[in-house]
């Protein structure tokens, strides 16, 4: 980024206006059994009540995700919108299936048992972001960017180190990425990362390496999948690992903060400083 010269006051506005201060974080994780544990320790450390069927944005507590509640009959995709009921929005259709994806990749079969059955959830398609799930936070029901304090998730069947994780996101700026540790075949993992205060707009889920199914043509929405285009075989021995995930957990997303009074006053003063500069005031 180039900078100008502005004068010292400037350059001092510019440093406060982009700063995001350090959070300090916490992980959960667990495999096997011990991601249920994990879990529900996220829950424990976020507290407050479970708001998943709450309607309107609540003080505190947490919601959840897991699937269930939609229509499935095998395969289908979902809008992107169907959970801003509880603070969620994709940022493109993603899929769920009540059979654990056999439905459009025969190879997988029984290789994703549902955390809680029966339904899933996954990414599609060939490319860069195939196994890619970014989901950012609203105040529940409405559009509202907003920010929650932590976001955890469950995976199915990762089979292989740093090929799965979560990337955590202030808009455009990373809070950290972390990998979800490997289970054995057909478990669950959780992974989870709860911030001091609700910083986080976003978050970046990558699953495993490789891609379960395409579609050729138009994406149908709460519609059974036909004629699909079945994926890689899972093959973690050679390198593909492919993977799922099931419930998501996040603390109740809270309106963003504004700019503090300082930051506001210097973002208002910044004109003049510029005028300033620009007649000489500075040196």
């Amino acid at each position: 980024m180039k900078i100008q010269h502005l004068g010292k006051a400037a350059i001092f506005v510019w440093m406060v206006t982009v700063n995001i201060p350090v959070q300090a974080a916490t992980v959960f994780s667990g495999t096997g059994d011990a991601a249920a544990v994990a879990f529900e320790q996220m829950k424990e450390a976020i507290g407050g009540a479970d708001n998943t069927l709450a309607v309107g944005p609540q003080k505190g507590g947490f919601r959840t995700i897991n699937w269930d509640g939609v229509p499935v009959n095998g395969t289908v995709g979902i809008p992107e919108d169907l959970f801003l009921g509880r603070g969620a929005l994709y940022d493109e259709i993603y899929f769920v299936s009540d059979d654990g994806f056999e439905s459009v990749n025969p190879s997988v079969a029984g290789q994703f048992p549902a955390f809680s059955p029966p339904v899933t959830f996954a990414h599609i398609g060939e490319g860069n972001n195939q196994n890619e799930i970014e989901q950012s936070f609203t105040l529940a029901g409405t559009f509202t960017q907003a920010a929650t304090r932590g976001f955890g998730a469950i995976f199915l069947d990762v089979e292989l180190p740093e090929t799965s994780s979560i990337e955590y996101f202030n808009g455009s700026k990373s809070l950290g990425k972390f990998f979800v540790e490997p289970s054995d075949s057909g478990e669950p993992s959780f992974l989870g990362v709860l911030f001091d205060k609700p910083i986080v707009t976003s978050v970046e889920l990558i699953l495993g390496n490789g891609s379960i199914f395409d579609i050729d043509g138009e994406i149908p929405v709460l519609t059974p999948i036909v004629d699909p285009i079945p994926g890689q075989v899972d093959d973690p021995v050679n390198g593909v690992d492919l993977v799922v995930t099931d419930d998501f957990l996040f603390a109740e997303p809270e309106n963003v903060p504004e700019p503090s009074s300082v930051v506001g006053l210097l973002l208002v003063i910044l004109p003049f400083l510029r005028h300033c500069s620009k007649k000489g005031f500075f040196g």
